[in-house]
């Protein structure tokens, strides 16, 4: 069974809505200087905290502080692996060079795909559960917050050496 959801977020914060036929499945607000989230689902509440630098990951904890998956980061080729507790194991990527399309699968039977355009998107899952999404739209706004820090970092050096 395929099912087809709808999100977005805001414009100049990073707080994302998912909508299932109009009607809020779960949201997630980021914080604002740190890689960490809380997601409020119909399930419970999640914290996915970052930390590290060299080999950065994300831990999903529920409301016992207990770790429901790990997601380990492949910063060179934009990929992701997810890890639950379970055992069951994940790979996120980016499916185009405009990186507006992504993907979270197990290469077995679970597959969901995102598209992204102007702060809005669907979510084709064939699978139903909101901690897939909610990891598939983390691990997009975490790639999104490093591509913008290089960003800056690039304008700051090029400013920098016309100043001398």
């Amino acid at each position: 069974m395929e099912q087809v959801l709808f999100w977005r977020k805001g414009l100049f914060d990073s707080s994302y809505q998912v909508f299932d036929q109009q009607q809020l499945k779960f949201s997630m607000n980021f914080s604002s200087w740190q890689n960490s989230a809380i997601a409020t689902t119909q399930a419970g509440i999640y914290l996915l905290k970052s930390e590290g630098f060299a080999r950065p990951e994300t831990r999903i904890l529920n409301n016992q502080n207990e770790t429901l998956a790990t997601i380990t980061y492949d910063w060179l080729g934009f990929k992701a692996r997810i890890v639950f507790a379970s055992g069951e194991t994940f790979d996120w990527r980016y499916q185009n060079s405009w990186l507006s399309r992504w993907s979270l699968n197990n290469l077995k039977d679970k597959q969901i795909l995102f598209s992204a355009s102007a702060g809005n998107g669907n979510i084709h899952s064939s699978v139903d559960d909101d901690m897939l999404v909610l990891t598939g739209l983390f691990i997009r706004e975490y790639y999104s917050r490093i591509l913008f820090g290089l960003m800056l970092l690039v304008i700051f050096l090029i400013g920098f050496r016309n100043i001398f």
